[in-house]
């Protein structure tokens, strides 16, 4: 069974308490809400979020520990290796270079 319970589209939050676990969101606005997130089974797509606040718990605050050790106080860039091409881009490169080596002998 997904663990998305309810979908939201085009729907505005305001001043609200928004727990993200169990919810989808698409194209949705938050204004100066309070994100709760606490195992990361959300998908969010589309959306924004103005003067909110994030609140970790659980899984999702332990994360963001380990996160903090990496990071420290540079900004944190988040690379999702499911896109194409990230993968793909290397075993090209590695191809090339493979054929290069071999016509030169």
């Amino acid at each position: 069974m997904s663990p998305i319970q309810t979908r939201y589209k085009n729907k505005k939050f305001v001043k609200e308490r928004v727990e993200l676990d169990g919810h989808a969101y698409e194209n949705c606005e938050f204004e100066g809400c309070l994100i709760i997130l606490e195992r990361g089974e959300t998908e969010i797509k589309g959306s924004t979020f103005n003067h909110c606040r994030l609140m970790l718990l659980g899984q999702a605050l332990h994360i963001a520990k380990i996160l903090q050790l990496f990071i420290g106080d540079k900004p944190l860039k988040v690379l999702d290796f499911a896109e194409p091409g990230i993968f793909g881009e290397r075993k090209t490169l590695a191809k090339e270079n493979t054929e290069g080596t071999e016509r030169s002998k």
